[in-house]
Order: C-alpha cells, then structure tokens, then sequence
C-alpha cells in the first residue's frame, strides 16, 4: 500500500514533466494517461475474466459512469497543475477529497457524523483557508477552484464506486471505469484540437509512467491491500501521496512553500489521518 501511494505521488510530477517535454495540454496528457492503461487492462481482463461471471449490463454502465466521474477528477487535477505548479493542487485535491467523501456520506445516505468526522471537517477547511491565504505567488485562483474540483469529482467516485464494485472483479472494474474515462475525455481532446502527440522520448516516458505505473501497477497494488489492511491504516499510508508530490515539487521543480502553505496541508493531512475509521474510501485520485 505504501508503494502505491509512493507512486500516486509522481502524477503531479509526472504531468509537469510531460508539460515541460511536449506541447500537449492536460486534457491530451489525461487522454494519453487513460489510453495507455486501458490496453493492456482491457487485455488482461478478456484473458483472465474468461471464466468468471459477466458484469450486467447495468453494473457495465456504472463501471463507465464511475470511470468517466475519475477521468473527469483526473482532468481537472491536470490542468490545475499546470495552473499552480504541483504541491499546492495536490495538497489540496488529497486532503478535501476525503472530507468532502464523508459529508457526502452523511448528506445522501444519511450517516450522522460523530464529532471526530465534524471536528475534521473544521480542521480541513482551515488548512485549506490557509493554503489559499498563504499560497506563493505562482498559485492562481483558478488553479485552486480546479483544484476544489478535483476533490469534489473525486468525492463522487467515492462515493459511487461501493455499489458497482461490489458486483464485479477488480479487474473488471479497473477496466471498465478506465474506459469509460477515456470516453469521458474524449470529447474534450476533440474540442481542444485532437489528441495530439507526445513527440519526444521523455514525453513518451512520462506519459507511459501516467498510464502504465501509475494507473495499472499501483491500483493492483491498492486493490491487493484493501485486501487485507484496515481502512484506518490505508487511509494514513494514503497520506505519502501529497508528502512525496510536494517533495518531488521542491527538489525537481523549483517550488517553494511558504510557512502558510506547510502549516495548512498539515491541518488537511491530520484531518484525512483523524477521519473515521471503519468506512473511509481511500485516495485521490487516481
């Protein structure tokens, strides 16, 4: 588990990367991201889904319906990136996502909230209010709303994803809800000139990172511990993921936090680590 969050910590690098050693905006780069995952998901799981049971019809068009609200979550994250550099967007993306999951829980299947899930709410928001007060300069406004929306896109695959996950394989599912992103995304790569080509060998790289590592090896990797560990203990390996993509950020990109910024994620990080225990749905993401 915490080598997936390890590797869910280089998207935001990864797609700086990309940014940086290619022309393709972030809706081509979530198009490319999608593309090279679907492939070789979709051939494994016509290879060994042989004999099991076939999904519904109905639990296929949730698949899609989950994967296209992911793909959306992904794009928006992207482009917020772009936007405001890697830390900031990823800090806020993993640490609202989350929070706004439970409140979710508790507004449309009416869970009432215990005071802990209440006081990490408040915690939440006030680190976000300082990582929007006390961001550097390079942080736009809408850098952070792309980032917001990235959360609450992210929220709603949450908390969509029970009920279809439960009538199929992982497999399956990995490979449905990424195909039904790639549709999703579709229509936007058209609308911003095609999907456009990465062109450069370390574009090729970076964008085969996003679709092969990232996507296929490290959801395997979570769906085989979800296996196994307690939701508590993923949530908190969850929480290397803004660590590592804000380290990468200040190494590798130049980026640097102000004392505001490093204060506020660790609020939202201690509210995600506080959150309830026993039905959280863990990560961003992805």
């Amino acid at each position: 588990m915490g080598l997936a969050a390890l590797l869910w910590g280089t998207i935001g690098p990864a797609a700086a990367f990309v940014t940086e050693h290619t022309t393709l905006s972030p809706i081509q780069t979530s198009l490319w991201r999608l593309l090279t995952a679907v492939i070789p998901l979709a051939a494994i799981a016509l290879v060994v889904g042989r004999a099991a049971a076939k999904p519904s019809r109905a639990l296929v068009l949730g698949g899609l319906a989950v994967g296209a609200v992911t793909g959306l979550s992904q794009l928006a994250y992207f482009a917020a990136v772009v936007e405001s550099g890697i830390a900031i967007p990823t800090l806020i993306a993993c640490g609202l996502g989350p929070i706004l999951t439970a409140v979710g829980q508790t507004v449309i299947f009416g869970d009432r909230p215990d005071v802990r899930t209440l006081l990490a709410l408040a915690v939440a928001l006030s680190g976000l209010a300082l990582l929007m007060l006390d961001s550097p300069h390079t942080v736009t406004a809408l850098g952070i709303l792309l980032s917001v929306l990235s959360a609450i896109t992210y929220a709603a695959y949450a908390l969509s994803v029970g009920p279809v996950s439960r009538g199929m394989s992982t497999l399956n599912l990995t490979a449905i809800a990424t195909a039904g992103g790639t549709l999703a995304i579709l229509p936007f790569t058209l609308a911003d000139g095609g999907p456009g080509v990465p062109g450069t060998a370390a574009g090729w790289a970076g964008v085969l990172h996003l679709g092969i590592i990232v996507s296929c090896v490290a959801y395997a990797l979570y769906y085989r511990s979800a296996r196994t560990l307690p939701s508590t203990h993923i949530t908190i390996l969850i929480l290397l993921e803004p660590l590592v993509a804000a380290l990468l950020a200040v190494v590798f990109f130049d980026e640097h936090l102000t004392v505001g910024t490093i204060v506020g994620g660790v609020l939202m990080l201690t509210a995600v680590a506080g959150l309830r225990g026993d039905d959280e749905t863990a990560n961003p993401g992805e």
